[in-house]
């Protein structure tokens, strides 16, 4: 499942779980950087925003492998690529939605922005190589909610415009899955093929009492 911050990916993710019984796997939370356990988010150094990037990277490879039967993923190792790529560029409430391209960095700026872009190319390469058989994106339906901003609005159409050809450039069939959870549950489940274990419905009574 994939498609900007606040879109709906973990639980939709999350009910697909109890829908199917396949397990559902994700990155690890945005900890705080290592040696600067106590730093806001909006108060990490463009290193740190790396260091993160890359264990965030390497704990979700890890728990794909985990799952040689198959998985739903919560985002995808693009998303921490897109992630480090914009926090570097515009930062998390930037104020425009100019395309990155015509932006300015500085060159320390740029310099970062550029180790993100290698990490990149590692995270397309493990797509194609077979990581996912199929992308599902979940596009912006809904504001974010009021207690829950780590970035704003603009950073989420930013994320997208990055996304979406990362994803039609892969190779791997793109799905669009929009609607209420359990419209979205039905969708997923007409493309997969995947036999449910329970019914749409006992599945998103589950997710929101869990």
């Amino acid at each position: 499942m994939v498609g900007a911050y606040g879109s709906g990916k973990t639980v939709l993710t999350e009910a697909l779980e109890y829908l199917t019984g396949l397990p559902r796997t994700q990155g690890p939370p945005m900890r705080e950087p290592i040696g600067s356990e106590n730093a806001s988010i909006h108060n990490w150094t463009d290193a740190q925003v790396l260091q993160l990037t890359v264990n965030r990277y390497a704990e979700r490879i890890a728990g794909e492998a985990a799952q040689s039967k198959g998985f739903f993923s919560d985002g995808s190792v693009l998303h921490e690529w897109i992630y480090a790529k914009l926090r570097l560029a515009v930062g998390s409430y930037p104020s425009t939605a100019y395309p990155l391209a015509s932006r300015y960095r500085d060159p320390v700026t740029r310099a970062y922005e550029q180790v993100a872009d290698e990490i990149g190319l590692l995270a397309k390469r493990h797509v194609v190589r077979g990581a996912y058989e199929a992308f599902f994106h979940v596009p912006i339906e809904f504001d974010l909610a009021e207690n829950n901003r780590p970035i704003n609005e603009t950073f989420r159409k930013l994320s997208d415009d990055l996304l979406l050809p990362a994803l039609q450039e892969s190779g791997i069939p793109v799905h669009r899955v929009t609607g209420p959870l359990e419209q979205r549950l039905e969708q997923v489940l007409k493309v997969t093929g995947v036999k449910p274990v329970s019914t749409v419905a006992e599945a998103v009574k589950k997710t929101q009492n869990a």
